[in-house]
C-alpha cells in the first residue's frame, strides 16, 4: 500500500459521506381551491379561480426566480378580468371581449413561462403540472366566455 492510495482512500472516504449529506430535499405542496371555486365558464368562476391561482403562487415556495414574474402576471390577469367584468356590467360587450382577450394573452404568457427551460429547471414538477393545469383550464373557460359575448 502506498501513501498515495492511503491518501486517496482518506479523501474518498471523507467526500462520499459529505456528498450524501449535501443532497437537496424537495418538498411538494398540494392545495385546494379556496372557497370551493366551481369550474365553469362564467365571470364569477373565472374571478374565483384567478384569485385562487394568485394565492397559490404567493404561497408556493418552490418557484425559484420565476415567482416574481408569475405573481405579477397573476395580478395583471386579475386586473384584466375585473376590467372585463366592469365593461360587461356597463353594457359594453366589445370592450369586455377585448379585455378578456388581453387576459387570455396573459394566460398564454404564464403557460409559456411554466413550460420554458427556466420553468422546468426551477419549479418542482408537481407544482408546475398543477399550475399548468389551472392555467389551461382558465384559458379554455375564458375563451368560452369571450365567445358568448
Amino acid at each position: 500500500m502506498t501513501v498515495r492510495s492511503v491518501m486517496a482512500g482518506l479523501v474518498f472516504g471523507a467526500v462520499v459521506p459529505a456528498l450524501a449529506v449535501a443532497q437537496p430535499t424537495t418538498t411538494t405542496t398540494t392545495t385546494t381551491l379556496p372557497g370551493g371555486c366551481v369550474a365553469e365558464a362564467s365571470f364569477s368562476s373565472l374571478t374565483c379561480r384567478t384569485s385562487a391561482l394568485g394565492a397559490i403562487l404567493q404561497a408556493a415556495t418552490d418557484l425559484g426566480k420565476t415567482k416574481t414574474m408569475l405573481t405579477k402576471q397573476a395580478a395583471k390577469l386579475d386586473a384584466d378580468l375585473a376590467a372585463a367584468q366592469a365593461q360587461m356590467g356597463s353594457g359594453n360587450a366589445k370592450k369586455a371581449r377585448t379585455q378578456l382577450k388581453r387576459a387570455g394573452r396573459v394566460l398564454v404568457s404564464m403557460g409559456f413561462r411554466l413550460r420554458s427551460l427556466n420553468g422546468r429547471r426551477q419549479i418542482a414538477a408537481s407544482t408546475r403540472a398543477e399550475l399548468q393545469d389551472m392555467v389551461a383550464a382558465l384559458a379554455k373557460d375564458m375563451k368560452t366566455v369571450r365567445g358568448t359575448l
